[in-house]
């Protein structure tokens, strides 16, 4: 850690990164805000670990990045490399994370407008990382972050790929399928709070204990898990295992039910429903008069918020047509998770 102490404001890296300051530090490595000093007003996150070796989970970060490259509202890999004492990473600059968008708007829970579309742009993220064959592992709030400026500020990104895994593999015949899941005990990965019982009985994860986790995670954001207090993962588990649907989603939107029925129907091998699991969120969205221009509480004491740009005019317009397209089709195509087609498509076509 000596070395990445030695990182300070002003230090440049890769003769390209300018660092502007330290956002945070953990027991691998660091993370830093860096300007671009080849491009104008152009800033990123540099993630340095100081483990260089073939293990390094920046290596696998990297590695997932690339693969989400071809993807739409993924955070995209800027630069990578090694030093003698260190590697870094270089990536989209994003902002504050759920858990502190929740604490800044100072609340003790969330409305279901807020909550509903949370869990649409949320799903949407982990469905793109499940698209290109990872589980990611560690689903929770504070690694489902927002977009910093304009309307990038109500998407969601799913950052932290260090846990992620495979649930793909080639073929002989070069074909993609799916990885046999690992018999016996496995090692535990993820977030006591947030993890399916699968995990606490260390069993193989998959596409169907992320989802178990993103439930969770929005029940928490919501109005609180009933085992939000407890430490010990012994504790939780038992917490878990006790706790009938119907205490677990008191006060949540009432479409949580079938989210938590669905999810309670599938195995590691299967691939999810996501258009079935959006539909029931939207569902929920309008029952409760949503609206996609709607602003989250962390954002009530902002100016004002219109947001009339070239998305306003209908595509299919005559010359001198200038009809104003609808709300709903202005945000298809500003916020993926509007759009039901993005939930139907199936890339990975397993």
């Amino acid at each position: 850690m000596e070395e990445i102490q030695a990182i300070t404001e002003g230090k440049i890296i890769a003769k390209r990164w300018k660092v502007v300051e330290k956002l945070g530090e953990g027991g691998m490595g660091a993370v830093f805000k860096v300007r671009d000093i080849t491009r104008f007003q152009t800033y990123a996150a540099m993630k340095v670990e100081g483990d260089i070796s073939d293990g390094g989970v920046l290596k696998l970060e990297c590695h997932v990045l690339k693969n989400l490259a071809p993807l739409p509202n993924c955070a995209r890999l800027m630069d990578s490399g090694d030093r003698k004492t260190y590697c870094f990473m270089v990536m989209t600059l994003l902002g504050k994370d759920l858990m502190a968008h929740k604490r800044e708007a100072n609340t003790a829970r969330l409305c279901d407008q807020t909550t509903l579309r949370l869990a649409m742009g949320t799903l949407f993220a982990i469905k793109q990382i499940h698209e290109v064959g990872f589980a990611h592992r560690d689903i929770k709030p504070g690694n489902c972050v927002t977009g910093i400026h304009g309307s990038d500020a109500k998407n969601i990104y799913l950052i932290d790929y260090g846990m992620v895994r495979k649930f793909t593999a080639n073929k002989d015949n070069g074909a993609v399928g799916l990885r046999k899941a690992r018999s016996g005990e496995q090692l535990f990965r993820g977030t006591p709070r947030y993890c399916s019982m699968n995990v606490h009985q260390r069993k193989e994860q998959g596409r169907v204990d992320d989802l178990w986790s993103w439930l969770y995670m929005l029940i928490e954001l919501h109005c609180g898990l009933p085992w939000r207090r407890l430490t010990d993962e012994k504790e939780i588990m038992e917490a878990k295992g006790a706790c009938p649907m119907e205490t677990l989603l008191k006060g949540c939107p009432k479409e949580f039910a079938n989210i938590y029925k669905y999810l309670e129907t599938i195995e590691y091998k299967d691939r999810p429903d996501y258009f079935g699991l959006w539909s029931e969120c939207f569902t929920g969205f309008k029952r409760v008069r949503g609206s996609f221009f709607g602003r989250f509480e962390w954002e009530l004491d902002k100016g004002p918020e219109d947001m009339f740009t070239a998305l306003c005019i209908s595509e299919k317009r005559a010359p001198n047509d200038y009809k104003v397209a609808s709300k709903m089709q202005m945000a298809k195509k500003i916020w993926p998770y509007a759009d039901s087609a993005e939930f139907k498509k199936n890339i990975l076509k397993l």
